[in-house]
């Protein structure tokens, strides 16, 4: 487990070294950087990534890690709750489907994921907007937060700032920004609930196939017990890399639900940024986002290694 954590980590250091690098050559040719010798500017150039410095906005004049902290916490706000729900509604859809493989349970549930799958993001999140916004009334169409309400910056997150504000309609605020959330949350969330669905059945599919759970069965055991405690237990660690994978695909699909909401989040700041050509920022924003997919998913490998007894045998394996 030592070599392959070191292993892993080293994997992650080269391509952070190489993402920077290719950084700092579009920050040469684009004449943004500093003048002087190749690996003394790149030398320079990592020195100031790693003291938080990403250069000012050419467009707005604020040092870009400034606008970094308005931003990026609006975005990674949205991708959480999109998760969150997608774990929430996929995971026992995906159990029920595999206690039910061949039957016509199993078979609407993985028709509606594939036909989920199929659905763009943008045009749902539309869709939801006219029957919830304009039909119905019930939620607001965009923003994060209604203009009457003046909560103070503290996380970033808007729901956890409205929750730790002192203001007298702190409340009212936090149930305002719930609201503003659920449309852009539930746009983003279906893709990656589809994939959840399809993941947790296949896996839960070949652990209901183990010899242990049948053993746990013929003990007299709950279903319930038996399905939560030991077949939902080791059927989600092994999908846990895969799932880190689709944090890429609602990462790009939040950009897009960003401009059909106006979600002042991370997209719409890189694309307003696209159009006003500051490439400072565009620069800073993509470094920002490749780091977090990288990071996360080591991170996540690893701790799928770590909690998953049979991966550690296949790991052990190859190295003898």
């Amino acid at each position: 487990m030592l070599i392959y954590t070191l292993r892993r980590l080293n994997l992650l250091l080269f391509t952070l070294l190489a993402l920077t690098l290719l950084s700092y050559w579009l920050e040469v040719e684009l004449g943004t950087g500093s003048t002087g010798s190749l690996w003394s500017g790149y030398l320079h150039y990592l020195h100031r990534l790693l003291t938080g410095d990403f250069g000012v906005s050419l467009h707005t004049g604020r040092p870009v890690v400034e606008e970094l902290r308005i931003y990026f916490p609006a975005t990674m706000e949205l991708c959480l709750a999109a998760i969150v729900l997608a774990g929430m509604i996929g995971i026992p859809l995906g159990t029920i489907a595999a206690l039910n493989q061949g039957k016509p349970v199993d078979r609407f549930i993985m028709g509606a994921s594939v036909l989920g799958s199929s659905i763009p993001v943008y045009w749902l999140g539309l869709l939801l907007t006219l029957l919830f916004s304009l039909q119905l009334r019930w939620l607001p169409s965009s923003g994060q937060l209604n203009l009457l309400y003046e909560i103070e910056p503290v996380t970033g997150f808007q729901l956890l700032d409205c929750w730790l504000s002192h203001s007298p309609d702190r409340l009212n605020a936090f149930i305002d920004a719930l609201q503003h959330l659920c449309l852009p949350a539930i746009s983003l969330a279906l893709l990656p609930l589809t994939e959840v669905t399809r993941l947790v059945r296949n896996s839960m599919a070949d652990v209901l196939r183990q010899n242990y759970i049948k053993a746990a069965f013929s003990r007299g055991w709950s279903p319930a017990f038996v399905i939560l405690n030991h077949g939902v237990r080791n059927a989600l660690p092994p999908i846990l890399p895969q799932l880190a994978l689709q944090f890429g695909a609602i990462m790009t699909s939040a950009f897009i639900i960003e401009q059909v909401f106006e979600w002042p989040g991370l997209g719409r700041w890189l694309i307003s940024s696209i159009m006003n050509r500051d490439y400072v920022v565009i620069q800073a924003g993509l470094l920002l986002v490749s780091t977090l997919l990288l990071v996360l998913n080591i991170t996540t490998e690893l701790v799928s290694t770590l909690l998953y007894p049979a991966r550690r045998k296949e790991l052990y394996g190859q190295q003898d």
